[in-house]
Parts: structure tokens; C-alpha cells; sequence
């Protein structure tokens, strides 16, 4: 029996010699569940698998992250041949080199030119890679157009055309309740044009006819986004008595700026950008207004953190006045250019030309600064403030280059040139007067305003003879640095 008992021993042994011993753990109903080798097999087949998620996981993250990287490259580069790649180009007789020099891009071509006008303009289809359309440049021929440039400072007062909606405020009765009978329904930007189907002009108006509705609900007529429309109020008494609307108006501006251009025709540019309401930010609706001669009185220094501006003296006098205003836009404010001493523009315009052809006569551009203003005083409107003018030719922005250029401003000792260097050009910015970086290196300007300050706006900035464009900006963290705008983007309202 014992021997028995001890053959099957060895015969079981010798069986079991063959078995994996996993699968004679699972034979085994008592350790089916709690044999300690059993877990670890399958803890190891769970961590196998965890692995394998995981590297599956990372390829597909960085195959998202290669997918936004190709796409980011896209964009970019998209957006910088956008912006390198003017929409329009005015080209000048014999300068057609230039074109081909600016739509100079690898990966660009362009299909045959399509004449699109009888002006003779025509348009240039661009592709990327020859197959995906990109864009169509409209080229223009154009005259090599002359004006007459300036860099006085100028006073300017302008009317709105309406009454311009601050904001809506509380008013305090007698009884000491408060009131806002105009919010939620006047907006700030709103121009008030009419009040009951009477037209306002200006705000003394809008008091004379609040007067006579004793208290009556009103119909208001506002110009919104070009589009005018008819609100009823109800004013409001307050502690005096008086009724009102509960608004905030203003129905002008004023301040000093940069003289740019005036054409032979008597038509001025100045400032390079449009004049905005200080507390709606928004581009002023105008009916008018008037250009004065001004007088530098002080200049703050610009800082980092802390743009600088010029003080002047504006006397708002008829004898005074140097042109009407009749366009805020957002290139600048345009009108028509007048000389209180009754020089008409052909006088200017040919004194202009004598001057200018002393200036040609000399070698380089350089050496005329010493006379660049000596025909000023000919044409003065007022023996203590010249307008200083001077015909030259206009450059194209496909002329405009980095590196030297020059500036011509007055911060209180008369008109006078000033070195600078374009550090950077956009052709193609969606603000057109943000379309290339200007820093100020002269060290005489630098002594005395720090750079660019309020005030320089318009002042026209001159390179290789021509004048191709005003300031427009101060940068706020760099005094001595600003944008401009292309000389031919404000001509085009003129």
C-alpha cells in the first residue's frame, strides 16, 4: 500500500514536470483566486497592456502636436505674405523695375497681367506654388506726382455734425430720487440730429428746445452706424427744476497737429490718422471746421511709459486761419489749404518751384538742408508764424526702403530736418497708418522731446530726396519710436 501510494507520488511529479505551472494554479480550485503567483501574471499582463495605451496615447499627442505646428507655419507664413504683398501698387514711368523687386517671393508666381480699367490699370493674379490662388495687385501707372510739403504745427477746430453722446448719467430730483431716463436707450457714439423733428446743429440747441417741452416725453432722432433712427425719452426734473435728458454731449474738438502736404490744386493733408473722441474712441462724424497757424509755447519730453506732447497757442481768429477742414478719416484730416496773407496756392506753388530747383541743383540731398527753408518767409500768413512749404516728389511705397530717412517737424524754433531710420515696412498693414516703424536717431530731437511726442503727428518723413509718408504713432513703451503712414495712402482723399 505504501509503495503504492509513493508510485503515484512520483508519476504525478514526473506529470506535472510538463504542465506550465499557470495552468496547474487554475487546475487548482483552492488557488484559483489567491495563488500569489496568479496575481503576478496577471499585474504583468495589466502593465504590458498600460504600456502599450500609453505609447499610443503620446503618438497620438504628438502627432496633434506636429498637425497645429504645420498649420501655425501655414498661417504665418500666409499672414507675412499678406502683409508683404501690397493690395495695390502705384507705379510711376520707367520705375517698373521696382514692381518686380516688391512681388519678389519664393513659392509666388503670377499669371499674365489683365487690364481691368481704361486708365490703363491692370491686375496681377499671384498663386502659391503656382496652383493655390492668393491674391490680385491692382497696378496703377501713375505720374511722378509732386506736392508741396510742409511740418508746421497747426491749430485745429472741428464741429461735429450732431451732437455727440458722451454717455448717460443720473439725475437728482428735488424730492432726492434718482433718475436715468436715457439709459439703455441713447448709446455712447450716438449723434443726436434732431430733437421733435427740429434740427440740432449744436448743444446750445439741444438746451434752447429742452426748455420749451415742459417736461413732455420727446422724440430724439440719432445717427447710430449710419443709420438714423427715432427714440422717445422722457426727461427727468432735476433739484433746480430744469428737465433734462440725462446725457453727456459734445459737439466739437480742438488741438494742435502736423501740417503734411498741400497739392497744386489747394488741397492740404495733415496728420496721418483720423481724430477720435477721447471717451468713446471712436472716429468723430464732422460738418466742419477750421486750420489755424499755432504757436509752440512748451514741450513735454516723452518717457518710457509716458508719451510727451507739444503746448501750443491757438488764436481762433478769421485772420488766423490757414484752410477749412472738410474730412476726418481714419488717414488723416483733409481740406482745403488757404494763406491768411493772401497769397493764393499759384503764388506758393511758384515759389515753391524756385526754391526747388536750387534744391535739385545741389549733389546730394544732404547738402540742402542748409536752404531747405529759405522761400518760407515769401509766402507767410503771419510774419511770426510761417507756413513753411516745399515742393518735392512723392515716393511710392515700393520705394521706401530700410534704413536713413528724415523727418520734418517744429517743436518751437521753426520747421527744421531731423535724421531718422526706418527700421521696418508693412506693405500691405490692415491699419494703413501702422505701415512702417520709424526711430527717431537725430540727438537734437532727442535733447528736446525725446523722440516722437503728441502733436508730431503728420509730420513728413523724407528719404532719398522724396517724401514717402508722415507719422502717425508714438510707441508708448519706446518715446523715440512711432509708426507712419505711405504718402500715397493720404493722397488718396485728396
Amino acid at each position: 500500500m505504501i509503495q503504492k501510494d509513493i508510485f503515484s507520488f512520483l508519476c504525478n511529479r514526473k506529470l506535472l514536470r510538463n504542465v506550465p505551472i499557470t495552468q496547474r494554479l487554475r487546475d487548482s480550485g483552492s488557488l484559483k483566486r489567491t495563488c500569489p503567483l496568479c496575481s503576478v501574471e496577471r499585474s504583468l499582463q495589466k502593465k504590458g497592456c498600460g504600456r502599450v495605451d500609453r505609447k499610443k496615447k503620446y503618438r497620438r499627442l504628438l502627432l496633434w502636436f506636429l498637425c497645429l505646428d504645420l498649420l501655425a507655419v501655414v498661417w504665418f507664413g500666409y499672414r507675412y505674405l499678406e502683409r508683404k504683398i501690397p493690395d495695390k501698387l502705384f507705379v510711376s514711368e520707367g520705375k517698373e523695375e521696382q514692381v518686380k523687386n516688391v512681388l519678389d517671393f519664393p513659392f509666388l508666381s503670377f499669371d499674365d497681367a489683365i487690364t481691368v480699367s481704361g486708365d490703363g490699370s491692370y491686375l496681377l493674379k499671384a498663386r502659391i506654388l503656382g496652383v493655390i490662388p492668393f491674391k490680385d495687385v491692382k497696378i496703377t501707372p501713375a505720374d511722378s506726382e509732386s506736392v508741396m510739403v510742409s511740418g508746421d504745427t497747426v491749430g485745429i477746430y472741428m464741429e461735429t455734425d450732431g451732437v455727440l453722446v458722451i454717455d448717460t448719467g443720473e439725475i437728482v430730483s428735488q424730492e432726492g430720487f434718482t433718475q436715468d431716463p436715457a439709459k439703455n436707450i441713447l448709446k455712447p457714439g450716438d449723434y443726436i440730429v434732431a430733437l421733435n423733428e427740429q434740427k440740432i446743429s449744436c448743444k446750445q440747441d439741444l438746451i434752447n428746445d429742452l426748455e420749451t417741452i415742459d417736461g413732455k416725453p420727446v422724440t430724439v432722432s440719432v445717427r447710430r452706424n449710419n443709420s438714423t433712427i427715432p427714440v422717445s425719452l422722457s426727461p427727468a426734473q432735476d433739484a433746480s427744476g430744469k428737465y433734462k435728458l440725462g446725457i453727456w454731449v459734445r459737439d466739437d474738438t480742438q488741438g494742435i497737429g502736423t501740417l503734411t502736404y498741400v497739392t497744386k490744386d489747394g488741397n492740404f493733408g495733415a496728420l496721418g490718422h483720423g481724430i477720435s473722441d477721447i471717451d468713446t474712441g471712436n472716429l468723430l462724424s464732422i460738418k466742419g471746421g477750421n486750420l489755424y497757424c499755432a504757436q509752440i509755447l512748451g514741450v513735454q519730453k516723452g518717457e518710457k511709459g509716458s508719451p510727451g506732447e507739444l503746448s501750443g497757442l491757438i488764436r481762433y481768429r478769421n485772420d488766423n486761419v490757414i484752410g477749412q477742414i472738410r474730412v476726418n478719416s481714419s488717414n488723416g484730416i483733409y481740406g482745403s489749404f488757404t494763406s491768411s496773407s493772401g497769397n493764393n496756392i499759384t503764388e506758393l506753388q511758384a515759389a515753391a518751384s524756385a526754391s526747388d530747383d536750387t534744391v535739385n541743383a545741389s549733389e546730394s540731398f544732404n547738402q540742402s538742408k542748409t536752404s531747405f527753408w529759405d522761400f518760407a518767409d515769401s509766402f507767410s500768413g503771419n510774419d511770426s508764424l510761417p507756413i513753411s512749404l516745399r515742393q518735392m516728389k512723392i515716393g511710392y511705397k515700393q520705394e521706401v526702403q530700410t534704413g536713413p530717412a528724415s523727418i520734418l517737424c517744429d517743436v518751437g524754433n521753426g520747421v527744421k530736418e531731423y535724421d531718422a531710420e526706418i527700421t521696418r515696412i508693412d506693405m500691405n498693414h490692415e491699419d494703413t497708418n501702422k505701415s512702417f516703424v520709424i526711430h527717431i536717431t537725430d540727438q537734437r530731437l532727442l535733447n528736446t522731446t525725446g523722440g516722437i511726442v503728441q502733436g508730431m503727428s503728420g509730420s513728413p518723413i523724407l528719404q532719398n530726396g522724396k517724401v514717402i509718408g508722415a507719422v502717425t504713432h508714438v510707441f508708448v513703451q519706446d518715446a523715440a519710436s512711432g509708426y507712419g503712414i505711405f504718402i500715397e495712402n493720404m493722397l488718396e482723399r485728396v
